[in-house]
């Protein structure tokens, strides 16, 4: 008897790239949703080298959510700031994949 586990089923129904299906070359997003498995799996090396910008969002999205439930310790400036470094993370690596790949 086949087992399935919940992180095969996971890989298997991960939702395809349009822009990459359509155009054919990657978008920033690519790879996103592997690393967020290999996140979950423990892998955590292996999730930053897929998409490098994975933890600086996930800080970014919890400094959001903890000011937005009235923390007031982060500031509207630090919370931009955090997702300044997160675009910029994002947009750096996705320019290297493009020119190393």
């Amino acid at each position: 008897m086949y087992e399935l586990s919940i992180w095969t089923w996971l890989e298997r129904h991960q939702l395809p790239c349009l822009v990459k299906d359509t155009f054919g070359i990657e978008c920033p997003g690519c790879g996103f949703q592997t690393a967020v498995l290999l996140l979950l799996k423990g892998e955590l090396w292996e999730s930053v080298k897929i998409y490098p910008g994975l933890i600086p969002l996930i800080v970014f999205i919890g400094l959001a959510m903890v000011h937005f439930v009235g923390v007031k310790k982060i500031t509207p400036g630090g919370i931009k700031f955090a997702g300044f470094v997160c675009l910029l993370i994002i947009l750096i690596s996705y320019l290297l994949k493009l020119i190393i790949h």
